[in-house]
């Protein structure tokens, strides 16, 4: 008689051998602290004000300080303004490889409702991917206004395409900022009496979560045509990460009857703490209260 094999345990075996043979080669990264903690200056912030709302959206790999000083401004002139810190940003770097670009999506979805519950009018402001996020909420839910800065509509870095296989290989990446912007943003720390801390942000990136941005960028650019919101555009000629052609390729495809863009000549990508960000601070403020319309 014919003895029958069982090859269902067979894959189960052939899977265990290979873990125990490939376990030499794997890296684990685990969090350097057991409890996580926010870096000094990036925590969300909420400044509370009247009711026009103002939701402000930082950037990939940094945090509300980036927004922050904007962010403020706006309140000055009777903003209720809410700068949340995204998932896995200003904490432990390792922390961004756990999170999708949903989770930050999520995120700013639920920000919106807490301005939505205390607020007659909800404008969005998002810079670089915090603007990405302000179009797919423009697109999929009800605000007022979008001001889009420095924002990336598609990535043309092939490195970031391949984000996706590259994150088994080189899971971290050191970026971190060598630029004269760090010594300017200490500079304007201190002659407005804070805790100099400089830019507050990951300088070793996730190639996971780069990978993350890049699919964001693709669903960004499947929902343009269904942004009708007002829609201020502000971009930089000198700008070495998001060229100006994202700007004409986001004017192109969004739907909006109100599209007031600007381009400023000196800033480089970081337009809200750069050279020109009291210029970029009133051009906000301005497309903000002149879409206002308010009812007293």
């Amino acid at each position: 008689m014919t003895a029958v094999s069982t090859p269902s345990i067979h894959p189960l075996r052939n899977c265990y051998l290979f873990l125990r043979a490939a376990a030499p080669h794997f890296t684990i990264f685990p969090m350097t602290t057991p409890i996580p903690h926010i870096m000094s200056g990036g925590e969300s912030f909420f400044f509370r004000g009247g009711s026009t709302g103002v939701l402000c959206l930082h950037g990939f790999m940094a945090s509300p300080a980036e927004v922050r000083w904007l962010g403020k401004h706006l309140a000055d002139l009777g903003c209720t303004v809410y700068g949340p810190r995204l998932p896995g940003h200003a904490t432990d770097y390792h922390d961004m490889t756990r999170h999708r670009w949903q989770d930050w999506y999520t995120a700013v979805e639920d920000a919106l409702g807490i301005l939505r519950s205390q607020c007659e009018r909800v404008f969005v402001v998002g810079h670089s991917m915090g603007g990405m996020l302000g179009l797919l909420l423009a697109a999929n839910a009800q605000v007022d206004g979008l001001a889009a800065l420095a924002t990336p509509i598609t990535f043309a870095n092939r490195s970031m395409a391949a984000a996706h296989w590259a994150k088994w290989i080189r899971p971290y990446t050191d970026q971190t900022d060598r630029s004269t912007l760090v010594e300017l943003i200490n500079a304007e720390q201190t002659r407005r009496g804070e805790h100099v801390v400089g830019r507050v942000r990951h300088n070793l990136w996730s190639t996971a979560a780069v990978s993350e941005i890049f699919a964001l960028a693709g669903v960004v650019r499947e929902c343009l045509p269904a942004v009708k919101v007002p829609l201020l555009a502000i971009y930089s000629e000198a700008d070495q990460t998001v060229p100006l052609s994202n700007r004409d390729l986001l004017l192109s495809q969004v739907k909006s009857s109100v599209i007031e863009q600007h381009t400023l000549k000196h800033s480089d990508h970081i337009l809200p703490q750069d050279s020109e960000r009291e210029t970029v601070f009133q051009l906000v403020a301005d497309f903000i209260t002149q879409h206002s319309n308010p009812t007293s």
